[in-house]
């Protein structure tokens, strides 16, 4: 247990700003009390007192990822002229399985526990204590550094939360999901990812099947009108926005105007490195671009999107709140260099520089050696671009410099990675039982091909330099040579 003192931010339904307030984190993982507005709890007299330095913010949230291919650059297909419409488009691109689908598989399946740790670094950096998007295969024995939303048990043996990340496009194949659904489970579904109206019709289906209740989180919705947002609202279901991918892949994003006026609530992801922000923090940023062109948010309502909103999505099927800083929340919370003056323009304006300190369930998991030493002695020093951390992957044998090593492994000789995998079998069955086997949740169709070509040899996989964990002016550059998003995106560089 220890106590964290600062300018508390609640994120709570009256907005609380708390300077010199305090956040009492206990043994249990939860929060025991946010001073001044709850009493001192017993049994803190010789806890730890940490001085945060900083903003106390509730640990962002980031509700939609695909974390196995976040080592990845971002990607666009060379012949390809105009935005694509719809997901059903780019899978099938000359490049994509290339340059994400096989160097993705490839790391799951070789280097799968470096893979995890290395993608749940990359979002800790930029604050996140919760993402979405676990790979399929072996579930993590616990989770080293993040929440991981479709796999996080909290203790218990629940299974709290469904996924279908590939668009369901028949009742029979939803009807798993919607007993799930009618027993109380969370259901995160992709809908209407593209700027052709037809897609709606994924949404309807979600309708047609009974799940637009409070558990759905619909991810995307780009397509979705007036109508759709109604019903969504009227479920009390939440929106996952994810601005950059959209505009990246579409030119396009979703109509977050209407969704708004209609009372819908709305959550923020970074999707996924192709096509991507770094992490969520950088997401709140397109967010916010986007806002000040169309000055629809107030700066609270953007921070809400990876905190509260997330938080309560979340809550309606986790047995503790999250995204608040608040008595009996779980304990996940970041320190941010800020104004206790405009806490929220502080968060939107901050970088990964700006994070001093992350704590999930009430360990503290990555920051700054002064206030990172105190609470956890075992951590070990990571290089964050120009910046010296300390990060507590929960096992001091396991270290920054071992993850990139087993990973650049597998990059300088992907022949003989590809050689030792290949009698995993498709799905890793054969996978021998130490090894730890990630699988695609993305289009793979290189699957398909390689199944039907027999004997024949795969192609050479080639796996690019790990990208850095930081957002940075190479990357940038890179933003500013896709057409599809008119420059908007190009806005980013004034954050740096």
């Amino acid at each position: 247990m220890f106590v964290l003192r600062g300018t508390v931010v609640t994120m709570g339904p009256g907005g609380d700003v708390l300077t010199g307030g305090a956040v009492y984190v206990g043994d249990d993982g939860l929060i025991a009390a946010v001073t001044p507005l709850d009493a001192v709890p017993d049994g803190f007299a010789n806890a730890p007192r940490i001085a945060a330095g900083g903003l106390i913010f509730p640990g962002l949230i980031d509700l939609h990822n695909h974390l196995m291919y976040n080592s990845l650059p971002l990607w666009t297909e060379p012949a390809r002229k105009v935005p694509w419409t719809s997901h059903n488009q780019w899978g099938g691109a000359p490049t994509y399985s290339s340059q994400i689908s096989r160097p993705a598989r490839l790391l799951g399946a070789a280097a799968g526990r470096a893979l995890l740790r290395y993608v749940e670094t990359r979002a800790i950096v930029g604050g996140t204590t919760s993402i979405q998007g676990n790979p399929r295969g072996a579930v993590p024995p616990d989770n080293d550094l993040v929440r991981n939303v479709d796999s996080e048990k909290l203790g218990t043996h629940d299974d709290f939360i469904r996924v279908s990340t590939l668009v369901a496009d028949s009742a029979e194949a939803l009807a798993p999901y919607a007993t799930a659904v009618a027993a109380g489970r969370g259901f995160i579904a992709h809908s209407a990812e593209g700027s052709d109206p037809k897609l709606r019709s994924e949404f309807r289906l979600l309708e047609d099947v009974g799940v637009v209740k409070p558990q759905l989180v619909a991810i995307h919705g780009a397509a979705l009108n007036a109508e759709d947002f109604a019903a969504m609202r009227a479920g009390n279901s939440s929106l996952v926005w994810s601005p950059f991918s959209n505009l990246w892949l579409y030119g396009a994003t979703a109509d977050v105007k209407t969704a708004h006026a209609a009372g819908v609530r709305l959550c923020l992801g970074s999707d996924w490195g192709p096509s991507g922000t770094r992490n969520v923090l950088w997401e709140l940023k397109v967010a916010d671009l986007w806002n000040k062109a169309q000055a629809v948010f107030s700066d609270e309502d953007l921070v809400r999107m990876l905190t509260s909103n997330p938080g309560a999505a979340l809550s309606a099927v986790w047995p503790h709140p999250v995204g608040r800083l608040e008595r009996g929340a779980l304990a996940d919370l970041i320190v941010v260099r800020g104004s206790a003056n405009d806490p929220y323009r502080s968060l939107i304006d901050a970088t990964e520089s700006d994070v001093r300190l992350v704590v999930v369930g009430g360990r503290a998991r990555y920051g700054l050696r002064s206030l990172l030493k105190p609470l956890a002695p075992t951590a070990t020093p990571i290089a964050v671009g120009r910046l010296s951390r300390l990060i507590d992957y929960g096992d001091p044998a396991v270290t920054w410099q071992g993850v990139v090593a087993d990973l650049e492994k597998i990059r300088q000789d992907p022949d003989g990675a590809s050689a030792r995998v290949a009698s995993f079998g498709l799905d890793g069955d054969a996978a021998p039982a130490d090894e730890f086997v990630l699988l695609p949740d993305m289009p793979a169709p290189e699957v398909v091909a390689d199944a039907l070509d027999g004997a024949a040899e795969p192609p050479p996989v080639v796996v690019p330099p790990l990208e850095p964990l930081t957002t940075g002016r190479a990357w940038l550059d890179a933003v500013d040579a896709n057409p599809f998003h008119h420059g908007l995106l190009s806005g980013l560089r004034s954050y740096l």
